[in-house]
């Protein structure tokens, strides 16, 4: 697999898109502080029994969750962490109000919930893994699957671990040798002298050990022998990569190169077009399935579909292609997009339990590679999956994008009929007026027109309901789920907003154009609503018409010569 880094940096944030056989496998960024990896001296602020776990002050926006299981200094066994509930003492046992700990953030804020945190540290390098846990313990990567290949690397790291310390041999060591890890081991040992020195000096909350940046946690974690390139826009990031090189991995120093274009790099390299698709919901298949992602705040769901696929012998073998295309493509955009948490997959429905099982382990061997934690279950005869994938920080689509103003971030707004009936309905409860009164109406054009009618055919309607005469405008600043209605004086709307007689020659211009029906044209002069039944020209031309009708809200007209 050709895999090349982009580094893409700018005054106000560092991009780094990691492009695998040319697709966009990973898109990182690195705006505001992170803190993730980072160890901080904080003090507990309260401890709540009820949800085993406290809140400890750290000195950022928001305290962190540390659950008792994180609380405790020893790194708990897989049976106590599979029987959470009773395997742990109670909390209040733990930690105290007050008291002032080290710990580690493992997981960032996201939206209003705090970081997660951990009292075990551990600090990683190229290619170990260092923890202070008392254990003395040496582990390995499970993706390492050469049993031959683990020994040696467990042999070599029982040689370098220091006393009273663990390490965690990563995946990427499968090849290195004795001087790599003796390197790595130098390296972590004068890092944790440097965080203990700090905590004997540091008062709680505050920061004593910030984790690396994002361009040098992707040195560390993605670049080795099998990256094409490293590439970089900007000369102080080239120049300290270099360095990183030099004293790291001296071999890897020429893959790395400084990008001159003019033009930008995510252009140059493609990368724009490929964020702006992943952050669709629809994803298209090579064949003409498709998935459809949709991200909530428990969990996120991927719906499966055949689309415009029917290529296959049969059903079944539709089905089961469409199956094996879309677990390829899920867990590319799980990486891509950074989805973290419970994951729902919808497959369509297989009978055969054979094309059940293709289907998982085409699901299992799509995230082998990803550097993220993953866990799938088996598949149900309904075709449901349920998988989780470690979140450490926001998805990519909640750093690139907001919630929208007009739907508040559902994704839907009222429809045009539901806000006519809405208005139609405050009319109807409205008080009796007073002689002389009127209402003007402003709302959106096309909620306007599903509250008059296409031919202005409800006018009558609603002025009976209101029991008052109607002056209905349309405009483009206002919320499709808003509408104004003003009270005000008959003679004062009839002059301000009915300046038309029959007979008078206006233009229409092109943006005043509201729809063309199949049979004419219906616009909007300064907020009033005219037909055109007659009307056969261009939307994009002005076009001069004459009034043949003149209604408080509604108006007819023909095309003048």
């Amino acid at each position: 697999m050709k895999t090349d880094i982009i580094v893409d940096v700018n005054p106000r944030e560092t991009r780094v898109a990691i492009v695998e056989d040319g697709q966009l496998a990973e898109y990182k960024i690195e705006r505001e502080e992170m803190v993730v990896g980072n160890v901080y001296m904080g003090r507990v602020e309260n401890v709540v029994s009820g949800l085993d776990a406290a809140f400890v002050d750290v000195g950022i926006d928001r305290n962190v969750f540390i659950h008792v299981s994180d609380a405790v200094t020893e790194e708990p066994t897989r049976h106590q962490m599979r029987h959470k509930m009773r395997s742990f003492p109670p909390i209040g046992e733990v930690l105290k109000k007050g008291q002032e700990i080290m710990v580690q953030v493992t997981k960032g804020p996201i939206d209003l919930k705090g970081g997660r945190a951990t009292r075990r540290i551990s600090l990683p390098s190229r290619y170990l893994v260092l923890m202070e846990d008392g254990k003395d313990k040496v582990g390995v990567s499970k993706k390492i699957g050469d049993e031959k290949e683990r020994r040696r690397l467990r042999d070599l790291a029982e040689k370098v671990k220091p006393d009273g310390f663990s390490v965690i041999v990563r995946t990427r060591a499968e090849g290195a040798d004795a001087a790599d890890f003796e390197h790595d081991i130098k390296f972590l040992m004068k890092m944790w002298r440097s965080i203990e020195g700090k905590r004997k000096q540091t008062k709680a909350p505050a920061l004593i050990y910030e984790d690396s940046s994002l361009v040098y946690g992707v040195f560390r974690d993605v670049f080795d022998s099998d990256v094409n390139s490293f590439v970089v826009n900007d000369k102080t990031a080239y120049d300290r990569l270099l360095n990183l090189c030099t004293n790291l991995a001296p071999k890897l120093r020429r893959r790395v190169e400084l990008y001159r274009g003019e033009e930008p790099i995510a252009v140059h390299y493609g990368v724009h077009k490929e964020i702006e698709r992943a952050l669709r919901p629809k994803v298209w298949l090579p064949h003409g399935g498709s998935i459809v992602i949709e991200q909530t705040e428990a969990l996120t769901t991927i719906d499966v579909n055949s689309g415009k696929f029917v290529g296959a012998k049969s059903l079944q073998d539709t089905v089961l292609r469409t199956n094996l295309e879309a677990a390829q493509e899920i867990s590319r955009q799980l990486r891509l997009r950074d989805i973290g948490g419970i994951i729902v997959i919808d497959f369509i429905d297989m009978d055969k339990a054979d094309h059940r099982r293709k289907v998982t382990d085409a699901l299992r061997s799509g995230v082998a590679d990803d550097r993220m934690k993953t866990r799938i279950l088996h598949i149900t005869r309904l075709g449901l999956i349920e998988m989780t994938r470690k979140r450490t920080s926001q998805s990519l689509h909640r750093q690139l994008q907001v919630a929208c103003p007009c739907c508040d971030g559902t994704g839907r707004i009222l429809s045009v009929e539901t806000m006519a009936s809405r208005i139609y309905e405050e009319l109807r409860a409205a008080k009796p007026r007073s002689e002389g009164e009127a209402l003007l109406i402003w709302a959106d054009p096309a909620v306007v027109m599903a509250l008059i009618g296409p031919h202005g055919e409800y006018i009558d309607d609603l002025e009976e309901a209101a029991r008052t005469h109607l002056y209905i405008r349309t405009t483009d600043n206002i919320h499709p789920e808003r509408y104004e209605i003003v009270p005000g004086s008959e003679r004062k709307y009839l002059k301000q907003y009915l300046p038309y007689t029959e007979g008078q020659v206006v233009t229409v211009q092109p943006d005043e154009v509201i729809s063309l029906p199949a049979m004419g044209m219906v616009a909007a002069i300064k907020g009033y609503v005219i037909e055109v039944p007659e009307a056969s020209a261009k939307s994009n031309q002005p076009m001069k018409v004459r009034f043949t009708k003149v209604g408080r809200s509604y108006g007819r007209c023909t095309p003048a010569k």
